[in-house]
């Protein structure tokens, strides 16, 4: 069987998350771990409730800007896409993958390829995102001295492991609300906010900026091959980043042998496996 694991996104405030049933449904229908992957974050990203795909925040200047990647662990491949505007960008990180000489595209000349790839444009998020955009613009809280506010960071992320030993990861993310238009998270960058190897997978969500100074899903994954268990791997690089900054941040990692590693700083974050909800350990609040 193939397990997946999947994560809505971490909050800095304490609300209400949705079921991800759906997405752990979608992934285990597949027996490769690549194909699972994709399928599961396809489904995070037709989630009209998460920071991905159709539910996506939108930049300060009210507009849809997507990251992506997927990672191969078994052969060690990766693609990732930046400020795309397609329904599903899972998919054309994994063509950049798969279709292309190329590991990184971003902007127009990404936005070309998938078209010429057949994917589903979308220059709207839901109604919800841009209503919420517009009362965050009224209320002055767009600006760059509010960016990354406890309310304003989530993601989503799924972590695979197949019949075959094969893991996967893959991320994808609106980005964090009221950014400026072009920021490139650590979603679509290998190790920063997606890893994944013969040995782990690893995926992350918070203010990508710190994860992308830190490298935070690389040093968790090390962590994991050199035989540390992935919970205490989570543990110790959430630790690490609330050094740093006390922010909204989450690591959700798996190795070979199905152990499991969910570790947070922040309000609330819904973590789903095969048998439903899984408690992430929570390491304190987020600050702003």
């Amino acid at each position: 069987m193939t397990l997946v694991l999947v994560h809505g996104g971490v909050s800095g405030v304490d609300k209400a998350m949705p079921g991800l049933q759906d997405a752990i449904r979608a992934g285990a229908t597949q027996s490769n771990a690549l194909d699972a992957a994709e399928e599961a974050v396809r489904s995070l990203e037709d989630h009209p409730e998460l920071n991905a795909g159709y539910g996506a925040v939108l930049n300060r200047a009210g507009e849809v800007e997507l990251d992506a990647a997927i990672v191969d662990g078994a052969r060690g491949r990766w693609g990732g896409v930046a400020n795309v505007r397609f329904r599903n960008p899972v998919s054309l990180a994994r063509m950049v993958m798969e279709r292309t000489p190329h590991v990184l595209l971003a902007g127009t000349g990404a936005q070309e390829a998938g078209v010429a790839f057949g994917l589903e444009e979308m220059n709207e998020s839901s109604p919800e995102q841009h209503e919420r955009w517009a009362r965050e613009r009224d209320a002055g809280r767009l600006g760059l001295e509010s960016y990354g506010r406890s309310e304003h960071v989530d993601t989503v992320g799924v972590v695979v492991l197949d019949e075959a030993s094969r893991l996967c990861a893959a991320s994808s993310t609106g980005g964090v609300l009221g950014k400026l238009p072009g920021r490139v998270g650590d979603s679509p960058i290998l190790g920063a906010g997606t890893y994944a190897s013969s040995g782990a997978a690893v995926v992350g969500t918070g203010v990508g900026e710190l994860f992308l100074e830190t490298l935070a899903c690389l040093r968790a994954a090390r962590l994991i091959e050199e035989g540390l268990d992935p919970q205490a791997a989570c543990e110790r690089t959430v630790s690490l980043l609330g050094e740093r900054q006390q922010v909204a941040a989450g690591l959700l990692a798996l190795d070979t042998g199905g152990r499991v590693g969910a570790a947070f700083r922040g309000g609330s974050w819904s973590v789903w496996g095969p048998e439903g909800p899984i408690g992430a350990v929570c390491l304190g609040p987020a600050r702003d």
